[in-house]
C-alpha cells in the first residue's frame, strides 16, 4: 500500500472526505428515479440531462532505491490516468444505451458510421465531474459527465425544426394583453400513472394520434440546447419551476402501446394548442413530464 501510507492521513482523508459525498449523491440517491437509468459504471439522467460515469485503476506499486515522493506521484499520475481512460470506454458504452427517440444511441451508431466517429470524438471532451477517488482496494476511480446537449448536437438533424426568428412572432401580441395572473407559463403532463420511458426527444400526440408536440414546434437550437422535455417526479423538484414557470397548466398522461411518446385525451390537447397560441409554451420547449 505504499502510495496511500506515504500520502500520510491528513491527504486521504483530503481526497476521501469528497468522494464518499459524491458517491451518496452520484450513485445513492435518484437510482430509483424512472428518469435515471443506471449501470455498474455509471447513470444516465433524463432529468438533469447528464450522463456521468466511473473508470477505476489499480494504483501502480513501484519501489525505488531513491524513495522518494516524486516516485508516488509518478505512479498515482499512471494510474489517474488509467482510470480515466476506463471511465472513457465505460462512458461510449453508456451512450449507447441513450433512448433518443425510441431508438438507442447505440443503434443510430450502427446504422450511420459519420455518427459513430463523432461520439467517440464527443466523449474526448468529456469532463471531470468531483475529485478523484482514492478506494480502500488499493485503487483510484475517476468520474467523468458529459452533458446531453453535446450529444444532442450530434443526432438533431437540421430539417423539420421551426424556423429560427418566427418563434416568437404568433403569440407576442396575446400575451403582452393578457393579464399576468391569467398566463399560461408551461404545461405539466403528469405520467405517474402510466409506464414512460424516459427519451431525449419524445412527442406528444392525441387520442386521434395526431402531433400535438414535436420539431416543427421548436426551434433545432433550443431541442439542443434545453431538450424538448424536461422531467421531475413531483412538482416540488427544483425541475418544474425552472422549466415551466409559476402557472403551468396540468394535463394527464393517457395510457397507450406506445412508452416513449406521450398521449393526451383530445380535450387536453386542444388547451395546449390553445397554450401555444396565447403564450408559446412549445415553441420555447416549456414542458414537463411527471414520472413516478
Amino acid at each position: 500500500m505504499l502510495p496511500l501510507i506515504m500520502l500520510g492521513r491528513h491527504q486521504i482523508l483530503k481526497h476521501i472526505v469528497p468522494v464518499l459525498f459524491l458517491l451518496g449523491f452520484t450513485f445513492g440517491s435518484d437510482n430509483h428515479r424512472s428518469s435515471v437509468i443506471t449501470t455498474d459504471y455509471g447513470f444516465i439522467d433524463y432529468a438533469n440531462r447528464i450522463i456521468i460515469c466511473r473508470g477505476t485503476a489499480e494504483i501502480i506499486e513501484k519501489k525505488s532505491s531513491e524513495g522518494d515522493l516524486n516516485l508516488i506521484e509518478k505512479n498515482l499520475k499512471l494510474s489517474k490516468g488509467e482510470a480515466r481512460s476506463r471511465a472513457r470506454v465505460n462512458l461510449i458504452d453508456l451512450i449507447k444505451l441513450v433512448n433518443f427517440d425510441g431508438r438507442t444511441v447505440g443503434e443510430l451508431m450502427i446504422s450511420d458510421p459519420l455518427i459513430e466517429s463523432r461520439v467517440q470524438s464527443l466523449v474526448g471532451s468529456a469532463f471531470q465531474k468531483g475529485d478523484v477517488e482514492y478506494l480502500e482496494q488499493n485503487q483510484v476511480a475517476v468520474a467523468l459527465a458529459l452533458k446531453m446537449s453535446g450529444l444532442a448536437e450530434i443526432l438533431v438533424d437540421a430539417n423539420g425544426y421551426l424556423t429560427e426568428g418566427i418563434a416568437e412572432s404568433t403569440y407576442l401580441m396575446t400575451r403582452a394583453v393578457t393579464p399576468a395572473s391569467e398566463r399560461v407559463s408551461g404545461i405539466i403532463i403528469d405520467a405517474r400513472n402510466i409506464y414512460h420511458i424516459p427519451a431525449m426527444v419524445p412527442k406528444i400526440l392525441n387520442e386521434s394520434q395526431k402531433l400535438i408536440y414535436g420539431p416543427r414546434h421548436y426551434t433545432r437550437s433550443r431541442s439542443v440546447n434545453r431538450g424538448p422535455i424536461g422531467y421531475a417526479h413531483s412538482l416540488e423538484d427544483n425541475n418544474v419551476k425552472r422549466r415551466v414557470g409559476n402557472s403551468p397548466i396540468v394535463v394527464e398522461a393517457v395510457n397507450s402501446d406506445d412508452t416513449v411518446n406521450l398521449m393526451v385525451n383530445n380535450i387536453d390537447a386542444e388547451l395546449i394548442r390553445d397554450a401555444e397560441k396565447k403564450f408559446g409554451v412549445l415553441s420555447n420547449c416549456k414542458v414537463l413530464v411527471l414520472l413516478k
